[in-house]
């Protein structure tokens, strides 16, 4: 563990790998987290610990972390790596961890706390060696409430914060579903359609839905969710977990590290005694990060994925009153989004501290907004010239 900076007499600003890390920082972090203004399953002890090890840059990934030291905790943290450049940024800076398997970036903050983190992270930023010209976020949830506040602290030591909002993807918010849950928000012919589908899935006996999180029922729980997601299109696909032997045993990792955390829920919905479609889904803060979902062919005409999302939604609201939100990590054509009502704004954060790097982001920026500009224009020209042919 290296400290990188002594930013008051009581706090100090950590660089240090995730494998690095000793039992007192891990206490902490999983602290942070649970006490953090929003949740980020991607930035979990348990989800970072499970896929670094897996990973062959994984030297390069590092935490950024505030710590008081009097009082033994974390005021922040976030996982980042060195980049030479990126189209949003054509200088040397971080950017958020990249990979396939993590769906969000961003910060895990203390809601005491969070100006004191975000002026070390700006100083370090400032004071680093390596001549980093700012961090960039990617698949940030922009509407986060310390984003407005880390603009702020940035602009007063002369940087900026910017948010460019890419797209949105489905979501529900739990204390905002009326007494009918998500069926109020359907259409009669999707009413229809599910009913339909549940009828079905009832033929082959009685439906129910559970969410595993015990320790026991884990690793058995996981060797089933394989074994669908390697018998189905994903198999065929070569992007089922199982298909290669580093994702594979970052999900193993994951059973192991969660063992005494409720971070890993996996859900089952069967129907009689066998398995109609099962999903990996994670528990951060107040909220739930839909990860991996997986079904069994032999109940395709059911919808058994579907199926599924709409039972964990009514499992949630009835047996997790301390979830407020599920996230679908999903694409905004995703087949959630006629089933799901609620949406998520997601996009990149720009953090420059350097007047070359805020010139650059902007003029990147502009281009990048002209350019869907013109790709809406195209879209519009190409409707009217075939309506025209018509």
């Amino acid at each position: 563990m290296a400290t990188t900076l002594v930013t008051a007499p009581s706090l100090e600003f950590l660089q240090l790998s995730p494998l690095a890390c000793d039992a007192e920082f891990l206490r902490q972090w999983k602290q942070l987290e649970q006490e953090s203004c929003c949740g980020n399953a991607f930035l979990s002890p348990e989800f970072v610990r499970s896929l670094a090890p897996h990973r062959l840059d994984e030297t390069e990934v590092q935490i950024l972390a505030c710590r008081d030291t009097a009082r033994r905790r974390l005021l922040g943290l976030g996982i980042f790596q060195h980049t030479s450049g990126t189209k949003t940024l054509p200088l040397p800076h971080l950017i958020s961890w990249q990979d396939p398997h993590v769906y969000r970036s961003g910060l895990l903050l203390s809601n005491e706390s969070q100006t004191q983190f975000f002026q070390s992270l700006v100083e370090f930023v400032h004071k680093t060696p390596n001549g980093l010209m700012g961090i960039e976020f990617t698949n940030l949830r922009v509407d986060s409430p310390w984003a407005r506040e880390l603009r702020e602290v940035t602009a007063s030591r002369g940087g900026s914060f910017r948010l460019i909002p890419e797209t949105s993807c489905p979501a529900v918010i739990l204390p905002e579903l009326g007494v009918k849950g998500l069926e109020q928000n359907w259409s009669s012919s999707r009413r229809k359609s599910i009913r339909k589908n549940q009828r079905r899935l009832e033929a082959h006996g009685p439906v129910s839905f559970q969410i595993l999180e015990s320790s026991t029922d884990k690793a058995p729980a996981l060797r089933r969710f394989l074994q669908l997601e390697q018998n189905s299109w994903k198999g065929e696909m070569g992007t089922a977990l199982a298909c290669r032997r580093e994702d594979a045993g970052f999900a193993r990792q994951l059973v192991w590290e969660a063992a005494n955390s409720e971070f890993l829920a996996i859900s089952e919905l069967k129907a009689g005694t066998e398995v109609a479609a099962t999903a990996l889904n994670f528990v951060s803060g107040p909220e739930l990060f839909a990860f991996k979902i997986a079904w069994n062919s032999r109940f395709e005409n059911c919808s058994p994925g579907t199926l599924h999302e709409v039972a964990l939604v009514e499992y949630l609201r009835q047996h997790r009153p301390g979830i407020i939100r599920i996230d679908s990590c999903a694409h905004s054509d995703s087949y959630l989004s006629g089933l799901w009502p609620h949406r998520i704004t997601v996009g990149n954060g720009l953090l420059c501290t350097a007047k070359i790097a805020r010139g650059a982001g902007k003029l990147v920026t502009k281009l990048q907004s002209l350019k869907r500009w013109a790709s809406h224009q195209i879209a519009i020209d190409d409707a009217s010239s075939s309506g025209e042919s018509e």
